[in-house]
């Protein structure tokens, strides 16, 4: 007897590829992170092989996109205030990519939307929301339709070696992944302004943990999607709809991993192959794309004005104030500044220089002189309550 087995089809020693059925349900981290985004693509519903379908049979479904925490967002006019940064609001601005004590700015408009479809090109349905879709040619589209044409060259096989359970098994396999994915499928709505009536712009600044400072120049309408209003999921299938979908998928999925162990080698070997491809396809995809490359944002057209690494937080706090000409925001903000004489004089001052683009003022010189000021008069006073009294 050999080390190793040396046939495909000996009943004494042979190769077994019964691990087929493990690859159909491996690669669940990479199918978690691209969930959303392969239910809310319009391929969502074809019949294919997927990897780890079961990760997508959800009973408790999310009811809004995720944010980012940890930011303070202050309305420049408005003053309202947020503790979060919206899913599509964080495609555009990347902010785990700032560093610290970085400035940026932005201008940010609506482009130009050529299509009138409100549930996928961005434009206001009956009750005032709009859409997000994905890019039609995205990589995750890319890969979905490789499944696709894969699962039919699979299909094809199967029937010219007359392989039937494999056939059955395919047929299981790709009915189940179309269930579980319109179970779960969806398209995210921005809240809109409900009236149209004239009011200040929407100007918001951003404050990151690590003292990182955007500032959005955009109008209320713009703000109101992006920032200010709460993104929604709405699905597609609801209540009875989406438990019968969700049933389907998983009795198909069970049946479909019993077939797929009982199916010929060669199709074993080519579905196990199958499964390896994608599971690395979608793994890479993961990987080098990021959520820009995925979701179309043109309904809004951004321009990035002015991007700067500053050596302090007064400094960044300072070209924050600069880029909006305002400074009453920053007691707005809240903790954005700390509430003494000293400061009050500093972002008074601020206030002033913001007003003159040539200005060459130094925030972290005044800052400094404030502070010593106040130290020598605290200096003082000690000295004075320390003198002893006369008579």
């Amino acid at each position: 007897m050999g080390w190793f087995p040396t046939t495909l089809d000996s009943d004494a020693q042979s190769w077994r590829f019964d691990i087929v059925s493990l690859l159909a349900v491996i690669g669940g981290s990479s199918i978690e992170k691209h969930k959303q985004a392969i239910t809310a693509s319009p391929f969502a519903g074809f019949p294919r092989i997927l990897p780890a379908p079961e990760s997508l049979l959800d009973t408790e479904r999310p009811t809004r996109l995720p944010s980012v925490k940890e930011v303070k967002i202050i309305g420049v006019y408005s003053g309202t205030r947020f503790s979060e940064l919206n899913f599509f609001a964080n495609v555009i601005h990347k902010l785990e990519e700032l560093k610290e004590y970085e400035f940026r700015s932005y201008d940010i408009t609506y482009g130009k939307i050529k299509k009138a479809d409100p549930e996928r090109d961005g434009k206001p349905d009956s009750k005032g929301t709009v859409t997000i879709p994905l890019w039609k040619l995205c990589p995750l589209n890319l890969v979905t339709l490789i499944s696709i044409l894969m699962t039919i060259g699979l299909f094809i096989w199967a029937g010219v070696i007359h392989d039937g359970v494999a056939l059955v098994g395919l047929a299981t396999m790709s009915l189940s992944t179309s269930s579980a994915c319109l179970s779960a499928q969806w398209y995210p709505r921005l809240a809109t302004r409900p009236t149209k009536v004239k009011v200040d712009p929407g100007d918001i600044v951003m404050k990151t943990r690590h003292g990182a400072f955007v500032v959005v120049k955009c109008t209320e309408e713009i703000t109101r999607e992006l920032y200010g209003g709460a993104e929604s999921c709405h699905y597609v299938f609801q209540g009875r709809s989406h438990q019968v979908l969700l049933a389907c998928s998983t009795v198909l999925l069970m049946a479909s991993i019993i077939l797929f162990s009982n199916c010929g080698w060669t199709m074993q070997i080519a579905i196990g192959v199958a499964y390896i491809i994608l599971n690395i396809l979608y793994w890479a995809t993961a990987l080098l794309t990021e959520p820009q490359d995925t979701w179309d944002m043109s309904r809004f057209d951004v321009k990035e004005t002015n991007r700067k690494i500053t050596g302090s937080y007064t400094s960044a706090l300072w070209e924050a104030i600069r880029e909006t000409g305002e400074v009453d925001w920053v007691r707005k903000g809240g903790d954005l500044a700390p509430v003494t004489t000293a400061w009050d004089k500093w972002l008074k001052m601020a206030g002033i220089e913001c007003q003159n683009p040539e200005s060459t003022w130094d925030p972290e010189q005044a800052k400094d002189e404030l502070m010593a000021k106040k130290d020598a008069t605290i200096s003082i006073f000690s000295d004075f309550k320390s003198r002893p009294r006369a008579g």
